[in-house]
């Protein structure tokens, strides 16, 4: 952690001095001072202080107002923050660090500056690269082509319509935004987050319904075509394509727009061949020579390598790089180990820091009254986009000649939009981006954060309403199974034996993790998903002979494995 923080420091000086003009502390100047063990202390505090927080606000917030856990965590951030309580001007974490060279010059930094820069430099590094990876992971090349035409319709239109909502209501309704500032907030609106439509799909026992299988597909194709979307606009950016643009574009070239895409073509063929031909190889031998344990290590070392190859090579966005990465290391490591080792620390430790911290970056009270005024157009902009590319989609697919029992019903085509309303970690991160690329001002990032949030509420409180009109219709519901919670075996050790047979059985299954830690796989073309809950244990839920058929699998494969555990009389012997 110290070491890190040092890294951190000098990463700070290069930029926090001057507009103009750079002034750079000696070389070494941080390693022959050390670190005041007082600072350390603190820095500790600090962060205590953030999880704790968050996570404490995420779950009053869930437990109070049924507020998803990851808007609950960003209120809890904004309430710690410059807004309310403003913790960076605590009389403890005042102060700064001090460091001299060798002539007895003094160079100092404000202490709460540096809390604040370590945890976004470790949410931007870190957190917001693994969760790029684990959406890659969770990938399967297959669902693009088995979710259908509707779902793939309404996930191409889900990222576009939003970008182009965006721009009229930004752009043209509240004047204070150019062009590139207003395509950018489209590209923050453009993303959905699953994790939250889902998990209340799943505690309302609505996944069987046909929106929620659309939902799944859709939400993987726009949130991919949402990081492709943010590649193209960054290489337009960099060749003039919108005009002289001043940010910060971290870009290891300069080019033109067709240099620039020769570059993306080249790195994606880098990616490409690169992850096919060396990522499983090499995670087959690790496990042929006794050395799975490395596997994590593995998969965090190449996920940073695409993440720093795609944004200083190919000029690319870095997350489209982790994307990328995820999707090739699931081709080898089809048991999930490095997820299993990687993803508590992730959403236990990072994730909350980093939701955390998008809050605590927020300043509310700065927003005036006009501000708010855009923040409930861009709303509105924001959810009528995402139910429009639902409805147009489903008029596409009714008007494709379809069997009257296949065609979607209006109703059906609400749930499927407002599934597809919430944003979530996807639209955080590329405002993060864009933020420290200084395409958006703070106040633009505070006001898309706070879109971010709403929306998150909205969806929740939409499918609500369109499940009280769904329950007054009669619905025969299929099998349903609940296996409980293992206390010596373990629930989720359990649930991945489970899944691990379904692999085994050759079953074509989509699978998503959301952001409680509950798990939903389903089986496509079975009529069956299986959920896993903390508080609940497994469930099945479906056609009872495959649930059958699975169970059994899973039973035998226990025995077999039980069977391989000498008795007493077999120790004896």
């Amino acid at each position: 952690m110290a070491f890190l923080a040092i890294l951190a420091l000098f990463c700070v000086f290069g930029g926090l001095f001057g507009s103009n003009q750079h002034y750079l502390i000696p070389e070494g100047i941080l390693l022959s001072n050390g670190l005041s063990t007082e600072f350390v202390a603190k820095f500790a505090l600090f962060v205590a202080f953030l999880l704790v927080w968050t996570i404490l606000w995420g779950r009053i917030l869930k437990e109070l107002l049924r507020f998803p856990v990851i808007a609950g965590q960003i209120i809890g951030g904004v309430l710690i923050g410059p807004s309310f309580l403003n913790i960076l001007g605590w009389k403890v974490f005042s102060g700064s660090l001090m460091a001299y060279d060798a002539s007895g010059v003094s160079y100092a930094i404000p202490a709460s500056d540096l809390y604040l820069f370590f945890v976004v430099l470790c949410s931007s590094a870190l957190t917001v690269t693994y969760l790029l990876w684990v959406a890659g992971h969770e990938t399967d090349v297959r669902d693009i082509f088995h979710v259908g035409v509707t779902a793939t319709t309404a996930g191409i239109l889900g990222a576009l319509l939003p970008i182009v909502m965006t721009i009229v209501t930004a752009y043209y309704l509240l004047y204070d935004y150019s062009l590139i500032q207003s395509i950018g907030l489209g590209l923050i609106f453009s993303a959905t987050s699953v994790s939250i439509p889902v998990t209340m799909l799943v505690s309302k026992r609505k996944m069987h319904l046909k929106s929620s299988k659309a939902t799944l597909g859709a939400a993987i194709i726009d949130d991919i075509f949402s990081v492709v979307l943010l590649s193209m606009f960054f290489i337009a950016l960099q060749s003039g394509t919108f005009g002289p643009f001043t940010g910060l574009m971290h870009i290891g070239h300069n080019a033109t727009i067709a240099e620039a895409l020769v570059y993306m073509l080249v790195s994606f063929a880098v990616i490409f061949f690169t992850g096919y031909f060396l990522i499983p190889p090499i995670l087959t031998w690790l496990k042929k020579h006794h050395s799975s344990f490395l596997i994590a290590s593995f998969a965090s070392g190449a996920m940073l390598f695409y993440f720093a190859f795609a944004e200083l090579i190919g000029g690319l966005a870095g997350i489209t790089g982790a994307f990328f990465a995820g999707l090739f290391h699931r081709m080898g490591d089809s048991r999930h180990q490095a997820e299993k080792v990687i993803t508590p620390f992730i959403r236990s430790f990072l994730l909350p820091i980093f939701l955390g911290s998008i809050g605590l970056q927020v300043n509310i009270s700065l927003l005036s009254s006009y501000q708010w005024v855009g923040v409930a157009l861009l709303l509105i902009a924001a959810i009528v986009s995402k139910l429009l590319a639902c409805y147009i989609s489903i008029f596409l697919s009714n008007s494709s000649g379809r069997r009257t029992t296949d065609r979607w019903t209006m109703l059906e085509g609400y749930l499927f939009g407002s599934s597809m309303v919430a944003r979530g970690e996807v639209g955080l991160v590329i405002a993060t981006i864009l933020r420290g690329s200084q395409v958006i001002t703070a106040d633009q990032y505070i006001i898309a954060v706070v879109v971010i949030v709403l929306s998150t509420i909205a969806a929740p409180f939409m499918l609500a309403v369109g499940f009280h009109r769904l329950d007054l219709i009669p619905e025969k519901e299929g099998f349903s199974l609940n296996l409980g919670l293992f206390k010596i075996m373990g629930t989720q050790q359990l649930f991945n034996i489970i899944i691990g047979r379904i692999e085994a059985m050759g079953s074509y299954k989509t699978a998503i993790n959301m952001s409680e830690g509950q798990k939903i796989v389903n089986l496509e073309g079975e009529n069956v998903k299986v959920m896993y809950s903390p508080e609940k244990g497994i469930t099945f839920r479906g056609k009872r002979q495959k649930i059958e058929e699975i169970l059994h699998e899973v039973r035998k494969a226990i025995l077999d494995e039980i069977d391989l555990i000498p008795d007493n009389k077999e120790i004896d012997d």
